[in-house]
């Protein structure tokens, strides 16, 4: 397959490139954009970033480049560590908010005091401070014309073999959360099962061991005296059993077990009347940044594990966008709702570059839930 290239790109003016075209092959295509291809899959497989942010960020920090602030950082970020990738690629989340959503962009640019130090330091510094979102804001149709170009000219192609890839490690990560989902709910009353089987086990010595005893007693004898002992007319006591005393250890095993059985019972019925209420987080979503349900629930597992019970989004229109969400975490995960709010019962999380604002959730006592 072939791709047409002018030999001098501009992804702001349209130009009459047809004396510049030549044809080149998809292979050579791929090899010509290697950095921003390596880029690109460590943001999407190494940082876990969603696949359309991830082009979006590569197709603005071309622009940056094209613009003159920063002439090689896209190969200047490949050879850095992933954590400055990621807060590089969050930063220009932020920038590209405010490019395609004027309202965003007034509202954060109010809220912030164009403090370019605590937005986008990294940006900032990497453009020797040239790079501001005053600067972002004021030309943002120009900027956008620029990343819109380099989304359909160089991402869409350039990164066509690893979109598959990505969707279908997506599709393979969400169907494991089902699965690992349905084996815990299977496994529910396992602990249950495993310590009626321990109970039964403690009692049955008391009598199975009785009845090891009778033949290694009757064997230890010799004929002279099993002959002698009938003679005397006292009987050994094989057809009696139950006249035996269970050995007091293994009675006692067998009612701590009983014991613990129920100690688990009344634990779990405890754990069952635990209002959901209490274990719920309250989440916001950007107006223009629609986020679905699966995003949410991939994003949380894999920071704090398998801790969610249900996500409950809120009701719109099929062409409305949802703008808060109630998560409610599982029993046995209750607690992690401190480290998910923090103690200051708010937190900001960055799902596939787009921010979601969250806190815990109070429910009001005269209205109905989401």
């Amino acid at each position: 397959m072939a791709y047409s290239s002018s030999l001098f790109p501009s992804p702001f003016f349209s130009t009459d490139s047809s004396l510049f075209e030549v044809e080149v092959t998809r292979d050579e295509f791929h090899s010509f954009h290697k950095i921003d291809r390596d880029l690109f899959t460590r943001l999407v497989f190494v940082l876990k970033r969603d696949m359309n942010q991830s082009s979006q960020v590569i197709a603005f920090l071309l622009v940056v480049e094209e613009l003159g602030f920063a002439r090689n950082l896209v190969a200047y970020l490949v050879s850095s560590p992933d954590i400055l990738i990621d807060a590089v690629a969050s930063e220009v989340g932020v920038c590209i908010s405010i490019l395609y959503n004027q309202d965003y962009s007034s509202f954060f640019l109010l809220n912030h005091n164009n403090n370019d130090e605590v937005v986008i330091p990294f940006l900032k510094g990497l453009t020797d401070s040239n790079l501001t979102l005053s600067y972002i804001n004021q030309y943002r149709e120009t900027i956008l014309v620029g990343v819109t170009k380099n989304l359909n000219d160089v991402c869409n192609r350039a990164f066509d073999d690893i979109y598959e890839k990505g969707y279908k490690e997506q599709l393979l990560a969400l169907e494991r959360a089902k699965v690992i989902e349905e084996m815990k709910k299977i496994r529910l009353g396992a602990p249950q099962q495993t310590l009626t089987r321990l109970s039964v086990q403690h009692q049955t010595p008391s009598w199975w061991n009785v009845q090891q005893q009778i033949p290694r007693r009757s064997s230890v004898q010799k004929g002279n005296s099993i002959r002698s002992s009938f003679r005397q007319s006292t009987p050994i006591k094989v057809s009696a059993p139950q006249e035996w005393v269970p050995a007091p250890a293994v009675d006692e095993k067998a009612k701590a077990a009983v014991k613990e059985t129920k100690r688990v019972d009344n634990k779990d019925d405890e754990e069952e009347v635990t209002p959901a209420d209490d274990r719920t987080v309250f989440l916001t979503f950007s107006k223009g940044y629609p986020i679905s349900e699966s995003e949410v629930r991939v994003h949380f597992t894999r920071k704090f594990g398998e801790v969610i019970e249900a996500i409950v989004m809120q009701e719109v229109q099929e062409n409305e966008q949802p703008l808060f969400a109630r998560m409610v975490l599982k029993m046995e995960y209750a607690s992690k709702i401190e480290e998910i709010v923090t103690p200051m019962n708010k937190n900001k999380f960055t799902i596939d570059g787009k921010h979601v604002l969250v806190r815990k959730f109070f429910a009001a006592p005269s209205s109905s839930h989401v």
